[in-house]
């Protein structure tokens, strides 16, 4: 795998929709593998209470950004939680002083190594709250800010759209097209994917990518798809990217929604942090559930093709897996005792926030 692309701290939200993966897995399963991310996308899971949550990545960084994640959900009223992470600028009861983060973070009970990992990092969060201080997050948040500022495109009243047809009528009429597809032919290029995202890793690169479009028309085509299709007030993605944050709660990601972070407060499930290659640890354990992100775009073609063959021969019947590709997906994957979910594919592609994956969910039989 690409090492060097997950060595320090590349996700503090996260580019995936976990609503995939939530509303997939059965409640009460026995235990689930998940590639940790941000942990906006695998901690939601805990509010299905599998008994055991194994959270996997290359980069302890993540790692203790999950460790943070889940006590701060565990901890912290939801108030002080969407203040910690950045949801909302002042506690709903703060004084007239204002609201100070760190003496919020200092309620948590983190490892030792996490605590001095985000303390060392202070003046970074303390500000702003986290969700917004990854590569990627800061990477997207400035191609709006030049589209916005530098182009003079005025998203805002795409947003304020109340209703899809509403806001299908402003799009078909105001949309910046023009301004709009030759900005993304560059800022979604192979050289400022590689160069600024990807550290020479990118997976749609021209000599091993498997999606038949450049990756500027791919994104302007899918784009095109979700604003005619899904109001865009209740996506966190494009709120960040075309407006720079989260302007309308509407748009929270799953891991802020209040009746998921009281659940996950209530849940026994037993998490487990693994630092490491996933080849490695998936075979371990039958998991019911496997959640591997996009990181079969990152794997040698070989290996990404014998990716199920890779989980526990005692994998029970019914477990299923979800993986995500950009650009890069497997080529001949082997189904020996498993099934390919193709409906799921399709409406998971629809109702993914972001536009930019391939499903391939697959079920053991």
């Amino acid at each position: 795998m690409a090492k060097e692309y997950f060595s320090d701290l590349n996700y503090t939200l996260a580019n995936e929709d976990t609503r995939i993966e939530f509303e997939l897995l059965p409640e009460g399963v026995e235990r689930v593998f998940s590639i940790a991310g941000s942990g906006a996308r695998c901690l939601p899971l805990i509010a299905k209470n599998p008994k055991y949550l194994d959270v996997i990545d290359m980069s302890v960084s993540q790692l203790y950004l999950c460790e943070l994640r889940l006590q701060a959900m565990k901890t912290l009223s939801y108030e002080e939680y969407l203040f910690l992470m950045g949801y909302r600028g002042a506690l709903q009861s703060g004084g007239d002083c204002g609201d100070d983060r760190e003496t919020i973070f200092k309620k948590l009970k983190l490892s030792p190594e996490a605590t001095r990992y985000w303390m060392d990092r202070v003046q970074g969060w303390r500000p702003k709250g986290f969700i917004l201080l990854g590569r990627w997050e800061s990477h997207f948040q400035k191609l709006g800010y030049l589209f916005r500022d530098v182009l003079k495109c005025d998203f805002s009243k795409f947003f304020a759209a109340q209703t899809l047809d509403e806001q299908v009528t402003i799009y078909e009429e105001e949309w910046p097209k023009v301004r709009w597809n030759s900005f993304i032919r560059i800022a979604a290029s192979e050289y400022v994917f590689n160069k600024f995202l990807y550290k020479g890793h990118f997976s749609g690169k021209a000599e091993h990518k498997t999606e038949q479009r450049a990756p500027s028309q791919f994104i302007m085509e899918e784009f095109d798809r979700i604003f005619r299709t899904q109001l865009v007030r209740k996506n966190y993605f494009m709120q960040i990217l075309f407006l720079g944050r989260i302007a309308y709660e509407e748009g929270l990601p799953l891991e802020a929604h209040q009746h998921i972070v009281e659940a996950v407060k209530k849940s026994k499930t037993e998490i487990r942090y693994l630092h490491g290659n996933l080849l490695e640890h998936l075979p371990r354990y039958p998991y019911n559930f496997v959640s591997l992100s996009d990181t079969i775009s990152y794997l040698d073609q070989q290996d990404a093709n014998q990716i199920l063959q890779k989980l526990s021969a005692e994998t029970p019947s019914g477990s299923q897996i979800v993986i995500r590709s950009f650009m890069r997906a497997p080529t001949e994957i082997d189904l020996r005792n498993w099934q390919e979910l193709g409906d799921l594919n399709q409406w998971a592609q629809k109702k993914d926030g972001t536009g930019v994956y391939q499903f391939h969910i697959f079920k053991k039989i």
